[in-house]
Parts: structure tokens; C-alpha cells; sequence
């Protein structure tokens, strides 16, 4: 026997499982071959909560995987706001530098808090992963928007591979146009 199966023998035996009052809604059917004991305990508590076996088995399993994470179980989007996946060629540059000297980056998605974008390995513009204090300057098109955008950043995330450097950042204090070409974009 498994150690899921002896777990549910357990908690049968002990009988330490409660169930919520509202029905879930179910749209999958599966079918399985278990133990005499598995399926006895099964129906004993069942009937002894006045519950379908279907109902209880999906209670048992939401609450295991409530309690242990699973890889394949969906994580919760901690966002504001939804980014959107796009691949927009921009620049960026602290904002002292001239433009001249801004590198090139691809922004990979965009959101109305925040954007994320790689800059290519070998650059002279370097960002620390946690610094609070360094604000940039990125600028790039959006499509069916005539003009430039540019938005001052604050990067929050550094992830690094061997090809490139992709950041997480948050938009700081985007002007009235920005917001709203950034609105009409991402809706």
C-alpha cells in the first residue's frame, strides 16, 4: 500500500476527516482499482457522513493538496495587475546618460505596474536583484500608438542566465499619456 493509502486508512480509522456542507462541483469522471480496506473504509464513512465515496475522495484530495504543494497544482498569481507577453524592442539608461549611450533590451511582458525585460549579457548597465534605489529610464513604441513611450522603473527581480539577464521592474509614476496609451494596450 502507498503512503497516501496508508495516510487515508489512517485518517478513516481515526476518522479526523470533516467535510465541507456544500457540495463541489464535479466535471471529471475517473475510475480506480483500490484495496478491500480502502474501499470498505471508504463506504463506513461515507454513509456514516452522509456523503457520496466521489465527494469524499475530492474532499481528502483538495485538502492534501492544500496542505502540499504539488508542482503540477496551479500557483496563485500574486499581480495586481495582469502582465501581458509581448516582444518589444526598447532601450534603457539611468537618467543621467545621454541617449546615445541608453542599451538596447526586448521587453518580454508589460503590465500597468510593471514590466519585464532582457538585456543582453556585456552591457555597462548593471543591476543589482533587491535594489530599491536604482530607478531607469526605458523607452519604446507601443503598436497604434504614435508616440514614444517612456517610463521611469525600479527594478525588484534580477533572474540570470548565459545568454541574457531578464528583469522584473515596477513603473514609477507613469504620466497621464503613459497610463493611459498603457491602458488602451494591455485591454
Amino acid at each position: 500500500m502507498s503512503f497516501f493509502g496508508i495516510q487515508l486508512a489512517y485518517n478513516f480509522k481515526n476518522k479526523n476527516i470533516a467535510l465541507p456542507a456544500d457540495e463541489m462541483d464535479k466535471d471529471r469522471t475517473i475510475c480506480f482499482q483500490t484495496s478491500e480496506y480502502i474501499n470498505k473504509a471508504l463506504e463506513e464513512l461515507a454513509a456514516e457522513r452522509k456523503t457520496s465515496i466521489s465527494s469524499l475522495i475530492d474532499y481528502i484530495l483538495q485538502n492534501h493538496f492544500s496542505k502540499n504543494k504539488t508542482p503540477d497544482q496551479p500557483t496563485h498569481n500574486r499581480r495586481r495587475f495582469e502582465r501581458k507577453k509581448v516582444d518589444f524592442a526598447a532601450f534603457i539608461g539611468d537618467s543621467q546618460w545621454q541617449r546615445r549611450d541608453f542599451e538596447a533590451i526586448t521587453i518580454l511582458d508589460i503590465s500597468i505596474g510593471g514590466v519585464r525585460f532582457s538585456i543582453p549579457r556585456g552591457t555597462k548597465l548593471t543591476i543589482k536583484d533587491g535594489s530599491e534605489l536604482d530607478q531607469f529610464i526605458v523607452i519604446f513604441r507601443l503598436p497604434n500608438y504614435h508616440w514614444p513611450i517612456s517610463l521611469q522603473i525600479s527594478p525588484q527581480r534580477v533572474s540570470e542566465s548565459d545568454e541574457d539577464i531578464q528583469i522584473g521592474a515596477a513603473l514609477l509614476n507613469p504620466d497621464f499619456c503613459t497610463y493611459t496609451a498603457l491602458q488602451n494596450y494591455l485591454s
